[in-house]
């Protein structure tokens, strides 16, 4: 009777007595449904899933990402299948569970789960363990105008174990979302970045792999910020990182980017969080930085100065004798002028050298220790002469203008005075505040600029570019890197143009900073009509204080079509006031005088 009870008992009983049954998946699904959880916000941010224009959803994920048919577009279909395959068969359980691990963490918050319908993920926990991340910093790298996808900057994550205390800092690891590019360079990168033609992917590397990247091959400055996680939500972070696992995403160097992606990771462990939402047709890497700060998520900011920020520093400070026996020592191999030096000078001879072939170590490859190793006994050698180096920290990005300004200004053409009304998409000019960026540098893209005349009451385009890039680096004794401009816009009623230039930059020790660029330019108009193309020299005086940049130009330009020459000179000032500029600018073109004060906000 009781054999006969307790048989009963065991075939009548439902399966959700052990777990894992369709009736687990039924009661689960029903709870979602019922709370709504396909619109929860941490369900959509698990997704990646955005608001489309016809108040839909779309996930610009691929790869092995969702587990329904429709999962991109449709998130609760995607919520009720990942529900069906992670509580329904305990052979496949560990596969999903151990997979989808954020989603899984999340739906034991969110419904009434058996114990009994969970996997225990011994590999995944011992790999966290070690891993030890109690904590999250967004790192900024400086802009870098050499290559098209670093012209705007970059940022990534670097997760924290406490246990790395101060340069063991070095042993975390980056998170990193970068376009797969391949060997492809130059103007075939730019186009199928800025299209999209780039799968994007999440990656993890030590940390002292992204710094060796940045700060020795590129010579970027990196700021670093914790963000205000807490460990939970760090380890949550984590979890849906190791989601994303042999996924991707169409990359597009303008909106779809690097800091696009990290910001959705990190609105994934905070989800109450909608920035990445705010950015539309671009994302810039500081804008995204500068819009954490405005939700309170940045503490503290630290710097870590590139290879080149020392090497620069070192070599600046050396005289005129020191330099001569650097570069004897650099191209010759020759020690006989630094043994005219007295003792300190051959130290900082000794250490400058150092500091050069640290670099060329790392953009050649290959270690130069037949080099090396004379100049490092030599300077043993010499015992403590000099003082720590002192490097000049840079202004912090944080305290630059917006990438994004609107121009007010009055002014006079000849005779003809005129109102300004003039708005930039992006970046920044020669006038502008450069904190975090390439210094001396301009990057302008989809501008238009207008004038309304007084006296005809006419509203003109005065100017509208696509882009304009100027990139300056100094020659020194020891590099002559090339300056290069690029112009491509229009002028009134639709008269296209492009003009480029090269040339060579060189720095000198006035005001805070002082760069001369000297161009050989070539201007090409009306190209729909007749093309007036001119050549010509142009040259560049930059100044910088801490709130005020001035700018001398000089330029004469030559028709080749119609024999013509002209001069233009010009000259701007710019002093920041709050958040906004004051600029004051005159330009003498072809004996024609302009002069105009604007305010940029």
């Amino acid at each position: 009777m009781v054999l006969s009870l307790v048989l009963s008992i065991l075939l009548l009983a439902p399966l959700t007595t052990w777990g894992f049954s369709s009736e687990s998946v039924q009661k689960y699904q029903k709870q979602a449904l019922e709370k709504n959880l396909s619109q929860n916000p941490q369900w959509l941010k698990l997704g990646h899933y955005r608001k489309n224009l016809f108040d839909g959803y779309h996930s610009p994920m691929l790869g092995n990402f969702f587990v329904s048919e429709n999962g991109a577009t449709d998130p609760q279909e995607e919520l009720l299948k990942t529900i069906e395959l992670l509580f329904y068969n305990k052979e496949i359980a560990p596969k999903y569970q151990c997979r989808y691990l954020a989603r899984t963490s999340w739906l034991k918050k969110v419904l009434a789960l058996d114990p009994a319908d969970l996997i225990a993920c011994p590999e995944r926990d011992q790999w966290k363990t070690q891993l030890g991340a109690q904590e999250v910093y967004i790192i900024f790298a400086a802009s870098d105008l050499s290559s098209a996808g670093s012209s705007f900057g970059h940022t990534f994550l670097r997760v924290h174990n406490p246990k790395n205390t101060r340069e063991l800092e070095l042993l975390d690891y980056g998170i990193n979302y970068a376009a797969v590019t391949g060997k492809d360079s130059g103007a075939i990168y730019a186009l199928k970045g800025l299209f999209g033609f780039y799968p994007g992917a999440y990656s993890m590397l030590p940390y002292y792999q992204k710094i060796r990247e940045y700060t020795n091959l590129e010579g970027r400055n990196l700021w670093e910020y914790r963000l205000d996680l807490s460990p939970e939500q760090v380890t949550f972070l984590i979890d849906h990182l190791l989601e994303l696992e042999g996924s991707y995403a169409p990359y597009y160097f303008a909106d779809d980017n690097c800091s696009q992606q990290i910001l959705e990771l990190i609105e994934v462990a905070k989800p109450e969080l909608n920035i990445s939402s705010s950015f539309h047709d671009m994302t810039i890497p500081l804008d995204t930085v500068k819009a954490l700060k405005k939700e309170n998520m940045l503490i503290g900011e630290k710097l870590r100065l590139s290879l080149q920020s020392e090497w620069q520093t070192r070599f600046t400070n050396l005289n005129f004798s020191e330099k001569e026996a650097l570069k004897e020592i650099i191209h010759k191999k020759n020690t006989n002028e630094l043994q005219k030096l007295s003792v300190k000078e051959k130290a900082k001879t000794l250490e400058a050298t150092l500091s050069y072939l640290a670099i060329k170590e790392y953009r050649e490859q290959k270690e130069l220790k037949e080099e090396k190793y004379p100049l490092l006994v030599s300077r043993a050698q010499l015992g403590a002469q000099t003082e720590p180096l002192q490097v000049p920290p840079p202004r912090s990005p944080l305290l630059s203008h917006g990438s994004s300004a609107f121009y007010f200004g009055y002014g006079k053409w000849d005779e003809n005075e005129f109102y300004r009304f003039k708005f930039r998409r992006t970046f920044h000019d020669l006038l502008s505040d450069d904190s975090g960026l390439s210094p001396f540098s301009h990057l302008e893209v989809l501008s238009a600029d207008f004038r309304y005349y007084s006296e005809s009451q006419n509203l003109d385009l005065y100017r509208a570019l696509l882009v304009k890039i100027l990139s300056t680096a100094p020659v020194t004794e020891l590099e002559t890197p090339m300056t290069w401009k690029l112009e491509v816009g229009t002028e009134p009623r639709l008269s296209p143009f492009v003009n480029f230039g090269a040339g060579l930059s060189f720095d000198f020790p006035l005001f805070k900073a002082t760069r001369l660029s000297l161009l050989t330019v070539s201007e090409n108009y009306d190209l729909v009509d007749t093309a007036k193309p001119h050549v010509g020299v142009e040259s560049l005086l930059m100044s910088k204080g801490s709130f005020v940049r001035t700018l001398l130009s000089a330029k004469y330009l030559h028709g080749t079509s119609d024999g013509r020459g002209f001069s233009e000179y010009g000259i701007g000032l710019s002093i920041d006031v709050s958040q906004s500029e004051i600029r004051l600018e005159s330009r003498m073109r072809d004996d024609i005088p302009e002069w105009m004060i604007s305010v940029v906000f």
